[in-house]
């Protein structure tokens, strides 16, 4: 199974103990090196963490110009775009994801999108984690953005409420 990553799953999972559900459930994931430029600098646990992470791939992207093609196109970083970019090459199976436009624009090309918040019901469901609303709480009090209507949707999924 081909995994292709943005930068925020890694950084949010690591901010909480958790990169490693990432392997946990798909195996190896594949990164553009511009994610893995983004991810490796500033202050954030996944900077020491993802150089160390064995499981996870540096990739190039075969056609550059197609990610500046992108970037030039819509409002996504880099790593977005070659994120969306590798993940059309490879034909990944799945593309990591959280920010919205960043999936709008990935699912616009028929690229299957899920986010951290998806990968926790994955583990979840693969019972790796006991409790999603418990990653979800920790995520949430270290600053991610997770609006009240998705919290309240995902804890009915995992049957939390």
């Amino acid at each position: 199974m081909i995994v292709v990553s943005d930068t925020t799953p890694l950084s949010e999972l690591a901010k909480v103990g958790l990169m490693n559900l990432l392997q946990e459930v798909f195996g190896q994931i594949i990164i553009p090196q511009e994610v893995y430029n983004e991810v490796t600098r500033g202050t954030h646990p996944a900077v020491t963490q993802v150089p160390l992470a064995t499981w996870i791939q540096v990739r190039s992207v075969n056609a550059p110009e197609k990610m500046f093609i992108l970037k030039a196109d819509t409002d996504l970083d880099l790593g977005e775009c070659a994120a969306i970019v590798l993940a059309e090459e490879l034909g990944a199976c799945q593309v990591l994801i959280d920010e919205r436009e960043a999936r709008l624009v990935a699912e616009s090309r028929n690229l299957p999108v899920i986010g951290t918040v998806g990968v926790l019901l994955l583990a979840k469901q693969q019972g790796l984690i006991p409790s999603v609303k418990e990653v979800l709480d920790s995520l949430r009090s270290r600053g991610k953005r997770i609006s009240p209507l998705l919290y309240q949707k995902v804890l009915a999924i995992a049957q939390e409420l």
